[in-house]
């Protein structure tokens, strides 16, 4: 085999990425017949990629030339899809970010281009469907500069003809050097290459013409060490431009070994490893499929050494040895048999036992971690439970199983609730795992607004004595205790301390008396939930040396401890979650005052390109439904995350509503 290279495609959705793809494979003879414009693709090739017309998944595809070969990691659009973007980005050597001229730079084109560069992955930008009429080249050049910086070189410019895009002129083919029109162009991208080089850009200065000396190897090393950012122009739709971009892919790309070193982590120690064909082998799992009937399909690429097929490799995450059967090379759904895997292949194998999405794996004998990125929080949850009664076991299956396929969605059971949780990026990201319960599974579920996780706790000290004395005839039980509950700072927990002296209750005994308030701490006062933020000091009680017993202590410290919340001014606290809201600057206006009706605090405003980064603190119970309303007054250009934080005190006028709804549950309920 000659050259492995190996990209990512991203953009968002609607810029029209996943054609640009379909077009290049059509370009170059790895595909017979054009998908698209309502028809399926090579790349989205899923039942619900089909149905919705969409990118969901993460695909793989290639293009052969020669001996060379083009790995290309296709990534769906919405952001609701992160985990499948940061697979494609773990994944690929190059990121191409594609943006539609129509749209410019969006909020979703900006929210990747930051998790590019964050990444710090070199990138490439394609602007696509510049065959968009009232079209300006000019405007959405200095739109993108204004975001992206003044490093893009622009490769191709677009020739129209009565208003219309007709095809591209090359700069780097001096097509442009004499022609008014594109003179602009040819002198940037004469600039930035000079600056790629000292010794170049002495010879510029002195006259020199750059464009005849062999450019490649700067047009390279610039792209690696992201100075630069080429930048093509064409329609995806109309296969404008192609030829050029994949022409300088193949011409100017690094290769996967010529890509510097990957960080790893090697016998626990920080490191870095050449990605060398002959190297130990190092690699991760970029994602796994699950089919009801052919299994587990995962995808692996590799960094270092060689993959074979009908071997073995060991997965450092999980612990474990795994088998390998036969490698597939794999274009969209279609698979072709192979007998190893290079450096910066992307391929697939089948029916591995333990691998999930972002595994490292490597060698037995050479353990090397390639460390990857915590996946974000899910900021939207649902209840879910099922449809039939009966299939709770089939739910309970297909739960252990979603999470591998798509690692940021989160299904879990609310101890405190009792309710089973689904967490996800956002509302479509939650319908389509609900409808892979269905479609995978075999088992339908109902969605919900779960129940918010209030709890309870005490403003102020308070002392209590809890005895319990019971005679039945034969022997009795007796426990008897006194103690002091006091608050503490939010966030703390609970601590037990022991203050008996002079054996007024037998040593054996103290544990059962914080047994006791631990358990009544399970049930507040208030509305029965959970009691958190005090202390309990043990100082005093009484025994019978034949009555007393665990259970008589443990009873008397469910007694004291009720009794001692009553008198301590109990209060009901509630989640507060942290908002960061990512909204074009025109509506900033709206969605403070969204903010400020749900009763959250804004904490910080930051500018990013064109668009403000909103950070607030909300209570958890006024975020339901905030996807459709921020939908709704940002016309579908705002997008947010959610997370966690802390617990505050609730109102007292909502407290009490919040109080008398939980009565009424319990007394329906009984």
């Amino acid at each position: 085999m000659g050259k492995v290279f190996n990209i990512g495609v991203f953009g968002p959705n609607k810029a029209g990425k996943t054609l640009l793809v379909e077009s290049m494979l059509y370009k170059t003879g790895m595909i017979e017949k054009m998908g698209g414009n309502g028809s399926p693709t090579t790349m989205d090739f899923d039942k619900e990629e089909i149905e919705r017309q969409m990118g969901i998944n993460l695909s793989v595809g290639y293009i052969k030339k020669g001996s060379d070969i083009l790995y290309i990691l296709d990534t769906p659009g919405y952001m609701d899809f992160i985990g499948e973007q940061l697979a494609g980005l773990e994944g690929c050597d190059i990121a191409v970010l594609v943006i539609s001229a129509a749209e410019g730079i969006s909020t979703g084109a900006e929210k990747l281009w930051e998790l590019i560069k964050e990444k710090k992955k070199p990138a490439i930008v394609f602007i696509n469907k510049l065959d968009t009429p009232l079209v300006s080249f000019d405007n959405l050049w200095k739109e993108i500069t204004s975001v992206m910086g003044k490093n893009l070189l622009s490769v191709t410019v677009p020739v129209y003809q009565d208003g219309q895009m007709k095809a591209v002129v090359n700069i780097l083919d001096k097509k442009s050097e004499n022609d008014p029109a594109f003179q602009g162009y040819f002198q940037q991208a004469m600039d930035i290459i000079a600056e790629l080089d000292d010794a170049l850009m002495e010879r510029y200065l002195e006259g020199a013409d750059i464009f005849s000396e062999d450019i490649d190897t700067y047009i390279k090393k610039g792209l690696i060490e992201g100075k630069l950012i080429p930048v093509f122009s064409g329609s995806s739709a109309s296969q404008t431009g192609i030829d050029e971009f994949i022409s300088f892919l193949f011409k100017y790309l690094p290769s996967s070994t010529e890509m510097p070193p990957v960080k790893v982590l090697q016998n626990e120690q920080e490191g870095m490893l050449e990605r060398k064909e002959d190297g130990p082998l190092a690699g991760i799992v970029v994602k796994t499929i699950l089919d009801p009937f052919t299994g587990k399909l995962s995808y692996l690429r590799v960094f270092s050494g060689k993959l074979k097929s009908n071997s073995q490799f060991f997965n450092i995450t999980r612990n474990t040895k795994e088998r390998l059967g036969q490698i597939f090379r794999v274009q969209g759904k279609k698979q072709e048999p192979v007998s190893d895997a290079a450096p910066g292949e992307v391929i697939a194998v089948a029916k591995l036992s333990s691998a999930q999405a972002f595994d490292s794996f490597c060698e037995p004998s050479s353990p090397i971690k390639i460390p990857v990125p915590a996946l974000p929080e899910g900021a939207v949850s649902y209840s879910i439970k099922p449809k039939v009664k009966g299939t709770e076991d089939k739910l309970g299956n297909a739960i252990g199983r979603i999470s591998e396929e798509d690692p940021t969605i989160r299904v879990f059971r609310d101890e405190e609730t009792g309710e089973t949780i689904i967490s996800g990026m956002g509302d479509l990201h939650i319908d389509i795992a609900v409808n892979k319960f269905k479609d995978k599974f075999g088992v339908e579920v109902e969605k919900g607004i779960p129940k918010i996780a209030y709890k309870e706790t005490i403003t102020t000290s308070a002392d209590a004595e809890g005895k319990h004395k019971k005679q039945t005839g034969g022997r009795g039980q007796y426990g008897h205790c006194f103690i002091k509950v006091e608050p503490l700072p939010r966030g703390s927990g609970f601590e037990f301390v022991d203050e008996i002296v002079g054996g007024a209750i037998p040593r054996q005994f103290i544990p059962s008396v914080e047994k006791g308030v631990r358990e009544a701490m399970k049930k507040g006062v208030l509305a029965h939930y959970p009691v958190v933020d005090i202390r309990v000091r043990l100082y005093d009680g009484t025994y019978h040396t034949v009555d007393s017993s665990d259970i008589a202590f443990q009873l008397a410290g469910i007694l004291a401890l009720q009794k001692a919340l009553q008198q301590a001014n109990p209060v009901l606290l509630e989640p507060i979650v942290n908002v960061e809201i990512r909204i074009p600057q025109e509506f900033v206006g709206d969605v403070i005052g969204t903010i400020n009706a749900k009763r959250g605090k804004v904490l910080d405003m930051v500018a990013s390109g064109r668009n403000h980064i909103v950070k607030a603190q909300v209570p958890l119970a006024e975020m339901a439904n905030y996807t459709n309303e921020l939908r709704s007054i940002t016309s579908g250009s705002g997008t947010y995350t959610m997370a966690f934080s802390h617990y505050e005190e609730v109102p007292n006028h909502i407290a009490t509503k919040i109080i008398e709804e939980r009565k009424k549950e319990r007394e329906a309920r009984q």
